[in-house]
């Protein structure tokens, strides 16, 4: 009964679709309508009357790069599934040592701006748009503290000029955390793609050829695989789609931002969290909920 009753409503109350900003929504409204919720809220909509599964169909790319100079760079392995082809409202970035290891700061900052860039819509939307860092905090003396990165990623924003809200939230976690085992694997995730990343997202940086001109350089051995949710092959069940990994990452978030930590004797936080450039510890499972309330709906605050 609500499920129905709310199908029914957002055809008169369109905001309704942020309160499950994952959802496809196919409804008995005209072209036009579907395509003013699809804009304003970043979700995929559709008439019943002219249903396209095309959307939700993995473009079949794969990107492979050495140390060295790159053919290609985040706006062409992104353009596929960027903006320009699929609605989104919301960005993650899963890279356990995103700002660990060599590489400047300037530079990692680069590489998530060139992401940010590509895959964030230009036109307007209703709400914010949110971007969500989950990293991990490496051993002392081989990251930059939290305060930096959180106050250096937030300072992006007015660069991507965009005529909406950005807001940028960071989970830095301790090996302790629930969530941890959940940031090995290096993804870029919408509400509709995934984008799986062998080695590291700070992937490319500025060098110099031998004759002075600036290039793109790789920075490793890497594969980079810009995904729909769904293949022909997986909808045959000869392999698994991207959907099911993409599943399994938003669960493990919704799972950790609901249940929160568990209990700890040690007084050190497990996750530290940062919104819009300011620091606050999640020291109990009221904290991680008033977070999942925020990240499921557009407009709820802290």
């Amino acid at each position: 009964m609500y499920a129905t009753q709310f199908i029914e409503d957002i055809p008169l109350n369109h905001r309704l679709v942020t309160n499950y900003w994952n959802g496809i929504y196919l409804l008995d409204i005209s072209p036009e309508d579907a395509a003013e919720i699809q804009r304003d809220y970043g979700v995929i909509c559709q008439p019943t009357n002219q249903m396209d599964a095309s959307v939700l169909m993995d473009p079949g790319l794969r990107f492979n790069f050495k140390e060295g100079p790159a053919k290609y760079y985040w706006d062409k392995i992104l353009e596929n599934i960027s903006f320009k082809h699929y609605p989104s409202n919301r960005l993650i970035l899963i890279d356990r040592y995103l700002f660990a290891g060599e590489g400047s700061l300037e530079n990692v900052l680069d590489n998530i701006f060139d992401i940010m860039d590509n895959m964030l819509p230009i036109h307007k939307i209703i709400g914010a748009y949110k971007v969500t860092l989950i990293i991990a905090q490496p051993k002392e003396g081989d990251s930059y503290p939290l305060s930096t990165i959180a106050e250096n990623v937030y300072r992006l924003v007015p660069d991507l000029a965009r005529p909406y809200p950005i807001n940028i939230e960071i989970l830095y976690l301790t090996n302790k955390s629930c969530l941890f085992p959940f940031t090995h694997n290096r993804c870029i995730m919408t509400n509709y793609t995934i984008t799986q990343v062998d080695h590291m997202l700070n992937a490319f940086e500025n060098a110099k050829d031998e004759n002075g001109n600036t290039i793109r350089k790789s920075r490793c051995l890497q594969s980079i695989v810009p995904q729909g949710l769904f293949t022909p092959m997986g909808l045959n069940d000869k392999c698994d789609s991207p959907h099911e990994i993409h599943h399994y990452l938003m669960s493990a978030i919704y799972s950790y931002l609901f249940k929160g930590e568990k209990k700890s004797k040690s007084s050190t936080p497990k996750c530290i969290y940062a919104y819009n450039g300011k620091i606050m510890n999640i020291s109990n499972k009221y904290e991680t909920k008033r977070i999942y309330g925020r990240w499921l709906l557009t407009e709820k605050d802290i």
